[in-house]
């Protein structure tokens, strides 16, 4: 199953750790209903031979590029994603409520290059808090949008990430 996760950033983290043997994804009851629904699915489509590959492609560190889909590794507001209003304002994306630009100004090569805002979440050592501090901040950085809502700085900590940075642990 390929799934892209725009929203969902701490999954990249979460699968780099599972495949390296440093987080034991601990599943819940939730997960096992789910996989079960899905299998009767497949079934019931007649897919239920394809592809016994167990690993998820969230994008977390390369494995996406070898899809097929050829998506950048660790799309997020701003890095490799972008939202156009119908009156031509830009957006990091459709999440994040601040306004980079107007392709009625300028092009938007010239905005998603040059913008100071696109510029800020195309570089994760900008991050502040945990998020600037977290050794997975290349592959995740957090959500900007969840960062914006909550706090007004779209660079701020992710306020929803549980993980706890090793340069931030006792």
């Amino acid at each position: 199953m390929n799934v892209k996760s725009s929203a969902a950033c701490h999954l990249r983290r979460i699968e780099y750790m599972r495949d390296h043997g440093i987080y034991d994804l601990k599943l819940g009851e939730t997960y096992f209903k789910l996989k079960e629904m899905l299998e009767e699915i497949k079934r019931e489509l007649g897919l239920d031979n394809y592809k016994k590959d167990k690993k998820i492609v969230a994008g977390a560190h390369g494995r996406s590029l070898a899809d097929g889909i050829r998506r950048m590794t660790g799309i997020t507001d701003g890095r490799g994603m972008f939202f156009i209003s119908h009156i031509g304002e830009v957006y990091p994306s459709g999440f994040l409520p601040i306004v980079a630009g107007n392709v009625r100004e300028k092009t938007l090569k010239e905005i998603y290059m040059n913008s100071p805002i696109f510029r800020d979440l195309k570089d994760p050592n900008k991050l502040k808090g945990k998020c600037g501090k977290c050794e997975y901040r290349f592959i995740c950085g957090g959500s900007r949008a969840r960062a914006y809502a909550m706090t007004g700085d779209y660079l701020a900590a992710e306020p929803r990430c549980i993980y706890v940075p090793k340069a931030m642990r006792a």
